[in-house]
């Protein structure tokens, strides 16, 4: 029955254990004293220059309508419906360029009558307040992805009540009257660690061969 008791026990060797005893305490001096060396030093990240961390938006948004710096109103206030087109009369606006497609008529956006705002298809005034309705008069899909968020700029929190998103209007970033981004210097690319990447030559050999062999 004694033999019987014992028989399910497995017995550690006394050398195996020494050995196991033996091992943990050798990477135990290795660890201890450095013996495998220092890891190779990592770059330093820079720090992102000032210009690139900037929030503000590209224009700054006017609560009125002016023109340098005057308000509309102090010149067209009372005035009877504006006709032709303002940039030929010689008097203030003639240096304004305008390069907005195919749109290239002061009343198609500005209230004849109203200068101060701008204008829907039936006439309609438009406050600067709502000028996104204003630009989705043409650009239906780009509101559409504004309103929802996938076009412009948000700020502000998700969480309603710390206040909730905040939108950024189209003039904010756009030149109505020359929308198209003119050419901007790219803020540098995100720092990555050499030892995260591939070998440099990898890269050199495929962009070179691309370079002299061009497509095919």
């Amino acid at each position: 029955m004694g033999a019987d008791k014992n028989a399910g026990s497995a017995k550690i060797p006394l050398w195996a254990a020494a050995l196991a005893v033996g091992g943990l305490l050798s990477l135990a001096a290795v660890f201890a004293l450095n013996l495998l060396g220092n890891a190779p030093p990592r770059d330093e990240i820079p720090k992102l220059l000032p210009e690139y961390a900037d929030t503000a938006t590209v224009r700054k948004v006017r609560k009125e309508m002016t023109f340098d710096g005057a308000p509309c109103s102090s010149c067209h206030e009372g005035v009877d419906a504006l006709q032709g087109d303002p940039k030929e009369k010689g008097v203030f606006h003639e240096k304004i360029e305008i390069k907005h497609g195919r749109n290239q008529h002061c009343f198609n956006c500005h209230n004849r009558k109203q200068p101060a705002d701008f204008s829907d298809f039936d006439g309609t005034p438009i406050k600067l307040a709502n000028v996104e309705m204003l630009c989705a008069k043409c650009h239906g899909t780009i509101y559409r992805d504004w309103f929802s968020g996938a076009h412009g700029r948000r700020s502000g929190h998700w969480d309603v009540s710390k206040g909730g998103p905040r939108t950024t209007v189209c003039i904010a970033c756009h030149n109505p009257h020359w929308p198209v981004f003119k050419p901007m210097k790219a803020a540098p690319a995100p720092h990555v660690n050499p030892r995260t990447r591939g070998p440099k030559s990898a890269h050199a050999g495929a962009g070179a061969g691309a370079a002299q062999g061009g497509p095919e």
